[in-house]
């Protein structure tokens, strides 16, 4: 029988793709093509995958002498602040690689004037404002709106500054938590100011001056220096026709994006190259999805935890990358997936890379890995254990429900939502969340070569930016996923260039969210609560999980979206 040889076969089969793919790549070819990316609009939101791909593209583009001209239009931003930084020093390279770079900013914010300071010239149009508010966040108080309604939040924590869950017993901040909020919101502003300043060569007295004149008219951010021209979108495309001297060809920055990673992707001789997995890990921990009524994405120890013991089996992994994004969760999950992170490391060089937040049980699983990277920027610490639950007994007497234990347990409504702890229930209660708590402290320790006792001070459930934990030895290096790549990569081979990525991402099931809203775990008090305070935004999450685990509930997020 006659044989086609492989790389034939795969010549044949790649050749019409790499036909059709050489034609589309035609238009990038020619100099005066504009690659248009449009950011917000009508546009769905940008998940972290999407995210990840604009980065490729972008680093594509600083490489790619053929193109020589991008123009960004941020309509709105909604991306975290090392997402933010992260991008803005992206366009950067692609300026300085000798793109020429415009931005084109309709109203704008904070986000989007950060973003801009990358750009060649940015231009705004001119009746819009410029509204900037700086890094100050509104934490809103129930603790009185619940007890007017008859609802109390029984809450224990380990660790003096362990606070969220404050905003549901108290009516305003403790002088703790008001202390550590402002040095991380006051990190994080600094870090905008210093890199605004530098990307717009102006003082930061003129920033200063511009937050407090807020909002400003675009002749007013003109004259201060954050923007280059005040003009309508069409003035723009004049000033491209009139460099080009023609009409200039625009390229979507999606369909550039998408040709070059099928140029990539097109087979070719290569020398051999270590495997780098990285483990895009995001959203709430839980031990499994259904302990969640949400839907999104979501790290649940019961899928990461398989995924762990299979790449510490794969001999053609040579190192991994956590990808961590995530405000925290069960301990127990964090515990159980941090167990796996240990076991790996020993047998392959893990490093984790934090995103936007990696505070609680997020920064719990990265505490194992050979090295924590993380952004200026990022939220993370928060090493600290809360833990209660929601009392509705009052509540639910008002309309006339009661309740009685029947049958022979000895205190089985100790986890029960119709009543506080009793004093010997807090009692044993706090002593459980003290043992988590040590648990919590020593995997740190042992993670990052302290001891408990240099921990102690950094931790008490305290939350600090990157730069911060990088001060408190928390984290080990400031840098972007990339870097955190190229550095596991020179760990397993000491060459950070020669590298094949693979990336593994937890995407949730289609129709989880109905699932899980269909299902009796939903009904919980910690449902009612979010439907009665009409509270969407609060993060409710199970951080204690003891043998009640199910109505153990706690808070453990940042109180805002940073």
């Amino acid at each position: 029988m006659f044989r086609i040889p492989v790389a034939l076969l795969l010549i044949l089969l790649t050749s019409p793709v790499r036909i059709l793919v050489t034609l589309q790549s035609w238009l990038i070819r020619r100099r005066h093509t504009v690659i248009l990316w449009t950011l917000g609009g009508a546009r769905k939101r940008m998940d972290t995958k999407a995210f990840r791909r604009a980065l490729e593209a972008l680093r594509r583009l600083g490489r790619d002498q053929r193109v020589q001209s991008l123009r960004i239009d941020v309509r709105s931003v909604d991306l975290g602040l090392s997402q933010l930084h992260t991008l803005q020093a992206a366009i950067g390279e692609v300026r300085r690689s000798g793109t020429f770079v415009e931005v084109y900013l309709s109203s704008s914010t904070d986000a989007g004037l950060l973003l801009s300071t990358a750009a060649s010239s940015v231009v705004m149009s001119p009746g819009a404002e410029l509204i900037l508010t700086g890094h100050a966040r509104p934490v809103r108080f129930y603790g009185k709106a619940l007890a007017a309604m008859g609802v109390t939040v029984d809450l224990e924590s380990a660790g003096a500054y362990k606070s969220f869950g404050e905003v549901y017993t108290r009516p305003l901040p403790t002088p703790q938590n008001r202390e550590a909020t402002d040095a991380l919101l006051g990190d994080l502003h600094r870090q905008w100011l210093e890199t605004v300043a530098a990307g717009r060569s102006t003082p930061v007295e003129h920033l200063q001056d511009a937050l407090a004149s807020s909002p400003l008219s675009a002749n007013e951010a003109k004259e201060l220096g954050l923007i280059d021209r005040v003009g309508y979108e069409r003035a723009c495309w004049d000033a491209w026709e009139e460099r080009f001297g023609r009409t200039p060809v625009v390229v979507g920055f999606e369909r550039y994006a998408r040709v070059m990673r099928w140029l990539e992707l097109m087979p070719r001789l290569r020398r051999r190259r270590k495997n780098v997995t990285v483990l895009h890990l995001e959203g709430p921990v839980v031990e499994r999805r259904g302990q969640m009524p949400r839907g999104g994405p979501m790290i649940t120890s019961d899928d990461v935890v398989p995924v762990l013991d299979d790449l510490i089996k794969d001999d053609r992994v040579d190192g991994v990358v956590l990808s961590i994004n995530s405000p925290g969760g069960s301990a127990l999950a964090s515990d159980l997936i941090a167990e796996r992170v240990r076991a790996l490391n020993a047998v392959k060089p893990v490093v984790a890379s934090m995103g936007n937040i990696a505070a609680s049980g997020g920064y719990y699983i990265a505490a194992p890995t050979r090295e924590i990277w993380a952004h200026p920027a990022t939220v993370t610490g928060s090493i600290g254990v809360v833990g209660g639950k929601v009392v509705l007994g009052p509540a639910l007497a008002r309309l006339g429900i009661q309740t009685t234990w029947m049958g022979p347990g000895s205190d089985p409504g100790m986890m029960s939502p119709d009543a506080p702890f009793s004093p010997s229930q807090r009692g044993r209660f706090r002593a459980s969340l003290t043992r988590v708590y040590s648990r919590f402290i020593d995997v740190v320790a042992q993670g990052r070569g302290l001891t408990p006792d240099e921990v102690e001070p950094v931790a008490q459930g305290r939350v600090w930016t990157g730069q911060q934990a990088l001060e408190h030895r928390l984290v080990d290096r400031m840098g972007s996923l990339e870097g955190a790549v190229a550095r596991v990569t020179e760990l397993a081979s000491g060459r950070p260039d020669a590298v094949r990525v693979r990336s593994y991402w937890f995407t949730p099931p289609r129709l989880g969210a109905l699932t899980q809203a269909l299902s009796a775990r939903s009904t919980t008090s910690r449902g009612l609560v979010n439907w009665v305070l009409g509270a969407d935004d609060l993060a409710l999450e199970m951080v204690y999980s003891g043998p009640l685990e199910p109505l153990a509930l706690s808070v453990d997020a940042v109180g805002w979206s940073p």
